[in-house]
């Protein structure tokens, strides 16, 4: 099924979901994880972050979180929310150049422009 989504949109498309679920799991990030919520074993992690062909610095720029704390989730030594496998498998569908280019953005400047965000910002561009 996401796969066949993937295919079906644009890299456009990818990465504008990709910046919305980020920036909506920055806040979540720095929370932690309320009793009774869902978490994802370290082996899980380790094995999602393979399977997209991530190292655990890669996803923290991606997700925005210290390097610390994924070391710590990939160690048991805190709790992984369930949130993180979101921009682990959102990333995987990204192609090899438009990651590149996602990992070399500085850390809190959005690929896109805020401003050209919004399809019909682009209509003056027309």
């Amino acid at each position: 099924m996401a796969e066949t989504c993937a295919s079906r949109a644009t890299i456009q498309e990818m990465l504008d979901t990709l910046e919305t679920e980020v920036a909506g799991l920055r806040s979540l990030a720095v929370m932690a994880v309320p009793r009774g919520y869902a978490v994802v074993a370290p082996s899980a992690l380790r094995a999602e972050l393979e399977k997209a062909g991530l190292t655990p610095l890669e996803f923290a720029r991606i997700a925005e979180v210290t390097r610390e704390d994924v070391e710590d989730w990939l160690a048991n030594r805190a709790p992984t929310p369930a949130w993180v496998l979101i921009p682990i498998q959102l990333a995987a569908q990204l192609t090899p150049s438009v990651r590149r280019k996602l990992l070399r953005q500085p850390l809190g400047k959005a690929i896109i422009p805020v401003e050209k965000a919004h399809p019909f910002s682009r209509i003056e561009d027309l």
